[in-house]
């Protein structure tokens, strides 16, 4: 029998998911990364590849300590923020209708935001809104004007902000937008197994306490046994399965250190509830008493003094997290996974009326001969090769999050030099408007082909931002689940290496010893008490022998059911490309029409010097 205190320690090291003091499957995140040990690659600030070393004034603080007016906030949520960043081209929408000229918008944008930047935190942003301010009251556009004035800033004024359209187009990307082609059901298809009823089915099977249980004097929350394994049929559970989103609450609690709330929603189950990161912790380590032999998805680890970069990071690994459990044909139906996704109070105060059942699944339920049949006679076989292939593939999937992630992140990077382009240009526009010849129509002709040019460039600039957006919220976001999976799978063997102890042999060496001296013992006067200890002793290793052969027996299946489920998850690599290509297509086509659009407006730009006399 196993200790409920027994977790798995490696399950909760912070490799599952990287920061950038840690190394892990988010790869992308930390500060240095190496795509094969041998080759030593420094990768700095994944998140732009162009940032490079600036002295002088630190602009993102310049206002941390000012009380700033509602807007500042308002403005920064409207603009999609993104791991407490908004790109350039947001930021660009936003102060075109402040009514200023271009050229202004211009400048303030390079003070605010680095040449060499493609997004803006939120200390950047708001200097570009106390300089757009400060413009709009025909104050001088400087930092140092700023720093004079940042105690008595006027407010700027950016009318029909909410009307702003930041959504993001990626309808050809949501993996969930549409099923996939089913597979064929496997002859070893451990969820097609043919019942009476035409599902698989458990037995209950109920345990004897075992000597050192002592129960609890509050409510034990037993998990309900179904009499089935699952209600689902081959990749039927795919069709119908939940969507958990996360989102963080709008304020943080606690005095010195404050802690976040997330929102977490059940699109299936239509909940809403707000739960902490201690309460994702606290659900993880139940269900790893619980399930210690199924795949178990990876958890974000702890960190104190965390800002919004990484907090945007643990939101979603966090929404990774409770996905996969939501989708797996055995997890989804426990009811403390129902409890936190349902339970309006907090679990906090649940768990002071509530104790939970944390025994191992076995001793709840149990193989059935048929079961038993399915499991094939190289399953062990069967393991190795996979787990041999393990570390590898980790290696490999979590170089393509890093990669994928910096060809978004040039993308992006690409998207915001248009935009910073056609401010240019409309700048020069506003400059250079009118000849020295009065009412010279090839000039003015000239200017209107490069309004027509800023636009195109403004408009490339935003089907480049959606394309980057969509590489990064679902192709990226996919590759991770799936080096999640492998990442979790292995971390699966590596439990059943610790916690599987079959010590079947040395308990039957024992007994056989027992049921000797027993026999020697028998009609002796003066051994009653001697012989009733050894009686006692042969009944619980009998007992323990039978518990540790179901348990053996358990452990087995669930490993077959659980690399069966590992399987098809293939399926799911082959629609993430699909998805991946769509965009490619798609973006690449709404590319082809700007530029196409624009060939006829500039060909009929004059080109004859004659006509400019």
């Amino acid at each position: 029998m196993l200790e409920d205190d027994n977790i798995s320690s490696s399950f909760f090291e912070p490799a599952q998911f990287e920061t950038g003091q840690s190394s892990g499957p988010d790869a992308p995140d930390v500060q240095s990364f190496s795509f094969k040990p041998e080759l030593n690659i420094n990768i700095s600030s994944i998140s732009n590849p162009w940032d490079l070393p600036v002295g002088g004034t630190d602009i993102s603080s310049i206002l941390s300590e000012v009380p700033l007016p509602e807007i500042y906030l308002s403005a920064f949520s409207i603009a999609s923020p993104n791991a407490g960043t908004v790109s350039i081209t947001a930021l660009n929408k936003i102060l075109s209708i402040s009514g200023l000229p271009h050229a202004t918008i211009e400048k303030i944008l390079n003070l605010a935001a680095p040449t060499n930047s493609s997004r803006v935190n939120r200390g950047e942003f708001n200097v570009a809104l106390a300089l757009v301010a400060l413009a709009q009251k025909h104050m001088d556009v400087s930092i140092e004007n700023l720093i004079e004035h940042k105690q008595d800033l006027p407010e700027p004024i950016l009318n029909n902000l909410e009307s702003i359209n930041f959504n993001r187009n990626l309808s050809f990307s949501a993996i969930s937008s549409r099923p996939p082609a089913l597979p064929s059901l496997q002859a070893d298809d451990p969820w097609a197994i043919p019942s009476s009823n035409g599902y698989t089915g458990y037995t209950e099977y109920t345990a004897e306490p075992s000597s050192h249980f002592t129960p609890s004097t509050s409510t034990v929350v037993t998990p309900p046994v179904t009499g089935i394994l699952n209600r689902v049929e081959d990749f039927q559970w795919f069709l119908d399965m939940d969507v958990i989103t996360i989102k963080f609450a709008p304020e943080r609690e606690g005095f010195l250190f404050k802690h976040v709330n997330y929102i977490v929603e059940s699109q299936k189950r239509e909940t809403t509830v707000v739960r902490r990161y201690s309460d994702f912790w606290w659900l993880m380590e139940c269900l790893v008493k619980r399930y210690p032999f199924r795949i178990l998805p990876a958890l974000p680890p702890k960190k104190i003094g965390v800002d919004e970069s990484f907090l945007e990071k643990r939101r979603k690994g966090l929404t990774r997290f409770l996905n996969f459990i939501a989708r797996h044909p055995v997890l989804k139906d426990d009811d403390l996974v129902e409890m936190f996704l349902t339970e309006q109070s907090q679990i906090a105060e649940w768990r002071k009326n509530n104790t939970p059942d944390l025994k191992e699944e076995y001793l709840k339920k149990r193989i059935t001969p048929e079961m038993e049949a399915r499991i094939p006679d190289n399953l062990d076989e069967r393991l190795n090769k996979v787990f041999k292939k393990l570390d590898d593939t980790i290696d490999h999937y979590r170089n393509m999050c890093n990669l994928m992630e910096r060809i978004a992140r040039r993308q992006e990077g690409m998207a915001t030099d248009y935009t910073r382009y056609s401010l240019a240009l409309n700048s020069l526009i506003e400059k250079e408007n009118g000849c020295y010849i009065e009412d010279c129509y090839n000039c003015s002709q000239v200017v209107h082909g490069l309004e027509q040019v800023s636009n195109h460039f403004q408009k490339t600039s935003s089907v480049m931002e959606d394309a980057a957006n969509a590489t990064l919220d679902n192709v990226l976001e996919n590759l991770k689940r799936h080096r999640d999976l492998l990442v979790s799978f292995r971390e699966t063997f590596e439990r059943r290496d610790r916690l599987a102890v079959d010590t079947v042999e040395t308990l039957n060496s024992r007994l056989r010893a027992n049921q000797a001296k027993l026999s020697l013992l028998d009609g002796k006067e003066g051994t009653e008490q001697e012989t009733e200890r050894l009686k006692i002793t042969i009944q619980k290793d009998e007992e323990d022998i039978k518990l540790q052969q179901k348990r053996k027996l358990f452990v087995r299946y669930c490993l077959y059911t659980e690399l069966t489920l590992f399987h098809k998850s293939s399926a799911f690599i082959s629609l993430l490309y699909q998805n991946f290509v769509n965009d490619q297509i798609k973006y690449s086509q709404q590319l082809y029409e700007n530029w196409k659009s624009l060939s006829p407006k500039v060909y009929d730009m004059p080109i004859e010097t004659n006509g400019f006399g």
